[in-house]
């Protein structure tokens, strides 16, 4: 007992300059009497105990179990400062800021997360259309002319997202945004509702229900599906998870319409303490009504979140190769594309205007396909501000 005394009193001397009224031996039973309350159950005594113990030593560790504490307990907005004043701070390791996340997103969504923003989008080929030119058919020269123009476009797209999980355990959220394009052919209008609940006798479970819309200019359809996937955490700096999505597109165009499901494995790993990888494999199927659209899907996403002294930087690859599963007797194949996206990211945690946060965004994509008409490429951007509530 005597050395954990003198432990808890070397860290909360390293943490805090202040002068400590308590011996290092009252200091630690009174954080142990914080933890048994916890332990039981007794959130409220547990609080009790480490506000008056915080009060001499404001150390990190202390007011982290007071922010659990006072989560348990339904203090949402105090627990959130309380976390976020940790994760905020420069001595906070990565490792711990990473394990701080989870409880800072619970203590938010109680309260009911509220998020927006707007983008401004310019792209130089928003249709994602081939150049027009001549093209061979069975060996007889045609000229084709793609169906929109191939011209840079500029843009914006104001979204709100609002989330809230409820006393129940439901987690519903809403988002949406509308994209307005010089060329108004361009212009959609997105939305996504879902609700979801963690499964209690299956530990890391989470079974959602979602309907995602896409309104726009001649491609409009209706997702509704069901969604599971569970989180095995391997460390404390890594975890793999696995899930699947299914259900049934109606489209505008009735015989792309049918049923969609997605298989999938994701996982993270904090490899430095300022950087964390992140990957998913998934594999998109949509069995159309008429088979001619039915396609299947394998896609590999994986990039890396670095911070270095406040600047971010999000670096993502995507890959996928789409292969229709009916032979196209016009074109004598098999359609097969390979799509490639590279993005960059980068914002700053103190870069800030009237309470929003800039990001900025550069893409770059290209499709190749054994059909020269569905080439194309294009590289755009944006700069998206967002305010978190």
């Amino acid at each position: 007992m005597k050395r954990l005394a003198v432990a808890f009193s070397c860290l909360l001397g390293a943490l805090s300059t202040q002068a400590v009224a308590l011996t290092p031996e009252q200091a630690d039973s009174m954080f142990r009497a914080g933890l048994q309350a916890a332990a039981a159950g007794r959130h409220d005594i547990a609080a009790m105990k480490y506000r008056h113990l915080l009060r001499e030593v404001p150390a990190p560790r202390i007011k982290l179990e007071l922010a659990r504490s006072l989560l348990h307990s339904g203090e949402y907005r105090e627990a959130l400062d309380l976390f976020r004043a940790v994760y905020a701070a420069p001595s906070t390791p990565q490792a711990v800021k990473r394990n701080i996340l989870p409880f800072m997103e619970e203590a938010e969504l109680r309260i009911v997360r509220v998020r927006y923003g707007v983008r401004g989008i310019t792209d130089t080929n928003p249709s994602r259309v081939a150049d027009g030119g001549t093209i061979f058919f069975n060996g007889i020269p045609l000229e084709y002319q793609p169906p929109a123009p191939r011209e840079v476009s500029f843009g914006v797209e104001p979204w709100l997202t609002v989330e809230k999980l409820w006393q129940n355990g439901l987690l519903t959220k809403f988002h949406g945004a509308v994209r307005y394009f010089d060329d108004r052919n361009l212009d959609a209008i997105r939305t996504n509702v879902s609700v979801g609940k963690r499964v209690g006798a299956i530990p890391g479970l989470f079974v959602q229900a979602n309907v995602t819309s896409d309104i726009n200019n001649g491609s409009s359809y209706v997702l509704p599906t069901i969604e599971a996937w569970k989180r095995f955490r391997l460390s404390h700096r890594a975890a793999v998870g696995v899930g699947g999505q299914i259900g049934y597109m109606f489209a505008e165009n009735q015989d792309i319409s049918g049923t969609f499901y997605r298989p999938y494995v994701f996982g993270d790993w904090t490899f430095l303490p300022n950087a964390t990888a992140f990957g998913r494999l998934s594999m998109e199927h949509l069995n159309s009504r008429n088979e001619y659209y039915s396609y299947a899907s394998p896609k590999l996403d994986f990039g890396v979140d670095v911070n270095i002294s406040g600047l971010n930087l999000l670096p993502q690859i995507s890959l996928s190769q789409t292969s229709f599963t009916q032979f196209d007797p016009f074109w004598g194949v098999d359609r097969e594309d390979i799509t490639v996206r590279s993005s960059l990211s980068v914002s700053h945690d103190r870069f800030e205007w009237r309470g929003f946060q800039p990001e900025l965004t550069v893409f770059y994509e290209e499709r190749n396909s054994n059909v020269d008409i569905y080439d194309y490429d294009q590289i755009g951007g944006h700069v998206s501000l967002k305010k978190v509530y």
